[in-house]
């Protein structure tokens, strides 16, 4: 169950020393207090969406929201909304997304960056996880290596499911006849994503 919904913040609350009451007409004694709303989900602010306030007279307690303020009090409460900046912490949603995507930006690019280096750099033992087709998904283990060419066991089950392939990955799986692969034919398979993934011990 996602949990969100929105939460008032109050910013600040500044006295105006020359603006007069509207109600008790004593001057000096006006106070604008502002508000930030935000949205949230589990608790967590993700962003700002409106910045409220209103008047009120310390003296007799009047209120005002900006549209029933005189003109002389709402041009003193926008020159002071102006200065009134946001939380950074309400930004707080979307600072972590933005961090997350760009851990995993980078952890993605370090991963295929290893697999390309496995790919160039093949080894015995090393297991390609291998797309068949839609949804189909199996493994090929490197049994052989020579200058031109990589000798690959092919993994005698097959998974619907990308992570079902670890609980196949197990040697009892792999039979005892093999195929030979030029490498180029094998790079050609991770760059068109055939070759997904490269397992090495």
């Amino acid at each position: 169950m996602i949990i969100y919904g929105t939460k008032p913040v109050h910013l600040k609350t500044v006295e105006n020393r020359t603006v007069k009451c509207n109600n008790c007409e004593k001057q000096g004694n006006i106070a604008f207090s502002y508000f930030s709303s935000h949205f949230h989900v589990f608790w967590i602010p993700v962003f700002p969406y409106s910045r409220k306030g209103f008047s009120s007279c310390t003296n007799c307690g009047d209120e005002l929201k900006p549209k029933h303020m005189p003109e002389s009090m709402r041009r003193a409460y926008k020159e002071t909304k102006r200065d009134t900046k946001l939380p950074f912490w309400q930004f707080s949603g979307v600072i972590i997304v933005v961090l997350l995507v760009a851990y995993f930006t980078y952890e993605s690019k370090v991963e295929s960056a290893t697999y390309n280096e496995y790919i160039t750099s093949p080894r015995s033992g090393d297991v390609y996880r291998y797309k068949l087709g839609y949804d189909e998904y199996t493994t090929l283990k490197i049994a052989e290596i020579t200058e031109d060419s990589i000798y690959l066991i092919p993994n005698e089950y097959v998974t619907n499911l990308k992570s079902g392939v670890t609980e196949i990955d197990v040697d009892t799986n792999y039979g005892d006849f093999m195929y030979g692969y030029s490498r180029d034919e094998i790079e050609r398979m991770f760059k068109d994503e055939e070759i997904y993934q490269v397992d090495r011990e």
